[in-house]
């Protein structure tokens, strides 16, 4: 049992999964789980709600990685509605629509609406679909809606491709390892520098896995952007590439990072806290995918409540989602 202490609120996973329309391609992936837990908490939301139960946490935003930038709008739209279906009667357990990215911008678009107007609490895609990223002109629809509606949008790294598997593989699991957090910071900053968060003011991003542990690194944004300044740098005078300093404001008041993806290690955490404001971080485990068991959860939880002041660890734990979340009594 993770066990609450004394602190004020509920405590909610941001960034946990389940595909209650579960496809057969899952099935290697999932045959992980299903060893370690036994149950099938991955398309199951009872048997992950009874999971949740048992360690102590409220609960929990689920998404579905395999529908994220799906190419066929009539598929995801079915697994929306299980998942709609699947959390009905769940207090604390709140959705993120699949959004199709890759079915084309505007039937996307038509997905997210449909799903927030039937009670989803935000909605999900990946840093890059079918080759589209965030910043390209197909995907401003989608992000129309989430700037009108305030709907949070989840950024999850493309699984098993998240860079080019020319450039790297899971020969060595280094896509899994390292790859995944790559393409996230690949694509924190083509949003920045493209404009797309000054063109969209009300857009919020939450940015899987710490978003690929950015705020450790920031260090060598600053180094290289003081000394090769990047306007002369990369030689293309019509983009206009942002300064670190305003870099820098841009993220820590527009990017949300979650803290799953680094099995609750506290130097991950505690750079999140030096650079980013505690209003921008949420409470995620990656559940059921790296954090598995009782410890898993404990440790991952724990971490907080240690680096940080009874206060802020209740807004990281809890209040920071629920406030960010649209469709919430």
């Amino acid at each position: 049992m993770v066990g609450r202490s004394d602190l004020d609120g509920v405590t909610i996973d941001f960034g946990a999964h389940c595909h209650p329309d579960d496809p057969d391609e899952n099935a290697f992936a999932h045959s992980f789980v299903q060893h370690d837990l036994d149950e099938p908490v991955f398309r199951d939301v009872d048997a992950l709600v009874d999971q949740y139960e048992r360690v102590g946490i409220d609960g929990a935003v689920l998404s579905q990685p395999y529908y994220l930038g799906h190419p066929d709008l009539d598929r995801t739209s079915a697994a929306n509605d299980a998942m709609a279906a699947a959390i009905e009667g769940h207090p604390n357990f709140y959705g993120l629509a699949s959004i199709p990215t890759a079915a084309g911008g505007e039937d996307a678009a038509g997905e997210f609406e449909r799903c927030l107007e039937t009670g989803f609490n935000g909605g999900a895609l990946e840093t890059k679909s079918a080759g589209i990223e965030l910043h390209d002109p197909a995907v401003e629809p989608i992000l129309e809606v989430a700037d009108r509606t305030g709907a949070p949008i989840l950024v999850h790294p493309k699984l098993n491709e998240s860079l080019d598997p020319d450039v790297l593989d899971d020969t060595w699991m280094l896509n899994a390892i390292f790859g995944r957090e790559v393409a996230l910071i690949e694509s924190v900053c083509k949003v920045v520098h493209t404009g797309v968060l000054d063109r969209y003011p009300n857009l919020n991003l939450v940015y899987h896995h710490n978003a690929g542990n950015l705020a450790s690194t920031l260090g060598r944004f600053r180094s290289q952007f003081d000394k090769f300044p990047p306007d002369r740098w990369s030689g293309v005078e019509s983009t206009r590439i942002k300064s670190f300093r305003d870099f820098k404001a841009q993220i820590e008041d527009r990017i949300y990072l979650d803290t799953s993806g680094y099995d609750g290690y506290n130097q991950v955490l505690r750079a999140a806290l030096s650079e980013f404001p505690v209003s921008q971080l949420l409470f995620a485990t990656d559940f059921p995918f790296e954090t598995r068991s009782a410890e898993d959860f404990s440790r991952m939880y724990s971490v907080i409540e240690e680096e940080t002041s009874r206060e802020d660890a209740s807004r990281i734990l809890g209040a920071n989602a629920l406030q960010l979340l649209v469709n919430v009594n």
